[in-house]
């Protein structure tokens, strides 16, 4: 009886250890299927990063290359405005002091008699007041201010100066042009030998300056009013040799005049 009793408990004790191990064998199983646990990041995502901002740095690059190019093409337009305003004023000038002189028979014939601008194109000269730019102003602004005159065709004050800021900047980077338009106001005013003298300093200070050719014909313009056919050959010669718009007026101006 006590035999089978215990037969009867070993086999329930055996029966309960099994069934114990496969509780505590099943937890590892299922900690190896990922019940419970965090999902791994695919390995993709961290690339689509990469991608999206190499995209968003593309586009930044692409919008800086185009505000670039738009400041260099406004700043193309206004050095042509600039230049345009140049050409229009010397044009304008010109045409006040009269472009061509009477033609000649020959060469070496009487100094030619210079045209006779009309009073109201020439201010009368006359001491004038100029509020000139303060000590400190720069090279550019003391040169505007006397352009500026010039424009408004206050000539006797742009005289002034312009004679201002060659005193200031003697080599500055408007000398020559300051230069250029006193000879030309000069001119204008029918006062050859100013005209000639600044233009002729201009030329002798600042060679390379882009005003020389324009210079070279107008000098050689004044030499022929004044008579002197040699000079005026040979300067307008040197500026008829380029192909800027002064040598073209050069080679007009000989064979009209000089021939």
């Amino acid at each position: 009886m006590y035999k089978h009793l215990l037969a009867v408990a070993l086999i329930a004790i055996a029966t309960s250890s099994q069934a114990q191990v496969r509780v505590v064998e099943s937890s590892p199983q299922s900690g190896r299927s990922g019940v419970g646990t965090l999902p791994l990041e695919p390995a993709g995502g961290a690339q689509t990063d990469v991608f999206s901002e190499i995209q968003a740095l593309k586009f930044e690059i692409a919008n800086l290359r185009g505000l670039v190019e738009e400041q260099a093409y406004e700043l193309s337009r206004l050095k042509q405005l600039q230049t345009d305003g140049y050409v229009d004023l010397d044009s304008r000038i010109s045409a006040l002091s009269g472009n061509a002189a009477p033609a000649s028979g020959s060469a070496g014939t009487n100094p030619v008699t210079p045209p006779r601008a009309s009073s109201s194109s020439i201010p009368a000269s006359a001491p004038v007041q100029v509020a000139l730019p303060p000590a400190n102003a720069s090279d550019a602004e003391v040169y505007t201010a006397a352009y500026d005159l010039l424009r408004q065709r206050e000539y006797d004050a742009a005289i002034v100066s312009l004679k201002d800021y060659l005193e200031r900047f003697p080599s500055g980077s408007y000398a020559g042009n300051s230069y250029y338009w006193l000879g030309e106001i000069y001119l204008l005013k029918e006062n050859l030998g100013d005209a000639q003298d600044w233009f002729s300093r201009l030329l002798e200070k600042f060679p390379n300056d882009r005003k020389v050719p324009d210079t070279q014909f107008k000098l050689g313009k004044v030499y022929h009013l004044q008579g002197n056919n040699t000079e005026a050959r040979r300067m307008l010669n040197q500026a008829a040799s380029g192909n800027s718009d002064a040598a073209r007026l050069a080679r007009q101006y000989l064979q009209d005049n000089l021939q």
